[in-house]
This record gives structure tokens, sequence and C-alpha cells, in this order.
């Protein structure tokens, strides 16, 4: 069979690592928090296997919802961070107040620079996603460096957030939105190729920080 006949099946680790800054409970509420960033993993996630062929069993998007206490969710996090091919930070007051966000982003630096040591280095796989309205002055380096609206996603989205959308019942626009962001991070991962590595090189980064971080 000629080779341009052959199956070509793109990366099969997760495509994408959603860091997010956690809501806490409301005192007397009856809803859990973080509902709307569960509906955006649960779409994003659908959306990036119809638009891959990426295995069943295969995780499409990670999304850490484990109580962050003790050991196990810390290594569960490493090797995502360690295996993933796009880092999707959601852009928020909260993200931007969390230690643990910080670290993801360290772990998946720490991976492109090792892909930068080695002169393979195609393209940066952060691709960011706003979450709630922002001013540009508001987001601290190195957010600030990242661009979070791309064409097709709307007014709507850049100037409120998909948290914006959701609330205000726009569930097409958040439909379209998410999809758009999809298609970007398929994009980035398939052409960055960022290899995976070691979890054990994020070590020094996880301990570095003191063990009240593990109750945001």
């Amino acid at each position: 069979m000629p080779e341009s006949l052959l199956p070509r099946r793109s990366p099969q680790n997760p495509y994408g690592f959603l860091s997010y800054g956690r809501t806490p409970q409301v005192k007397d509420g009856h809803r859990p928090p973080d509902t709307g960033l569960i509906r955006l993993h649960d779409r994003l996630s659908e959306d990036v296997m119809a638009l891959t062929d990426l295995q069943v069993g295969r995780t499409p998007v990670y999304l850490d919802r484990r109580t962050r206490l003790g050991s196990g969710w810390k290594d569960e996090l490493k090797r995502h961070l360690a295996e993933c091919q796009v880092l999707i930070p959601v852009l928020s007051p909260r993200l931007f107040a969390s230690k643990w966000c910080a670290v993801e982003w360290q772990c998946f630096e720490l991976r492109q620079q090792l892909q930068r040591d080695k002169g393979t280095f195609t393209r940066n796989a952060v691709v960011p996603v706003l979450w709630t309205p922002l001013r540009y002055r508001d987001i601290p380096s190195p957010y600030s460096d990242l661009q979070y609206t791309h064409e097709g996603m709307g007014h709507a989205y850049a100037a409120g957030g998909l948290f914006s959308l959701l609330s205000n019942g726009r569930h097409t626009t958040f439909n379209r939105v998410v999809y758009q962001l999809a298609m970007t991070v398929v994009d980035v991962a398939v052409s960055a190729r960022l290899e995976p590595c070691d979890p054990a090189l994020f070590d020094d980064i996880f301990d570095s920080l003191d063990s009240s971080a593990g109750q945001e």
C-alpha cells in the first residue's frame, strides 16, 4: 500500500489540560461550585473527540476535580502535566490567585523548555480561554503574553468570557466558541508535537509549595 494511503494516527496523549482556579462552595448554597467549568470540560472533550482519531479510553481533556490532599492526586497531576499536549489556562481572578495554577504553568513551561533545548520546538502549546470579564491590565504575566481571542469567537466572548455566555443563557454562542477552542487545541497539539517527559522532573516545583496550598 502506498505510504500516502496508510492510516495517519494523531497524538494519543491527552490533548488538553484545563488549568483553573477553584471556586469555593457558597455558604448555605445548594448548587455545587464550578458547574459551568464542568460543562466547558464536557463540551470541549466531546468536540476534541469528534475532531480527532483519539482512541476509546483516552482522555481528550484533563480536568482535576479531586480533593487536593495526600500524595495520590499529586502523582496524577504530574502524570497528566507530563503527557498532555496543550495547556489550557482558564483566565479568571481565581486562576491568577492560585498557587497550584502557577505550579501547572511552571511544569508545562519546563517541558517546553526541554523541547527548546533539543532544537525541536515549533510553537507555544498554551491555548488560554477567557472565563470571566477581564481588562488587559488585570491579566498578570505570563498570561498577559497570550492571545485568548481568535477569529470566529465573536465580540460577546471577548467582552465577557465563557462564564458570561452561560450566565446569560447564550448557550448556542457558548457551544460555538468552545468548538472554535477545540479546533485551536487540536491544531496546536498536532503542529507542536510536544514530547512527554518524566513526571519526576516536576518534583522540585511541587515540593517548593507550602503544604497549605493544597487546600485551594
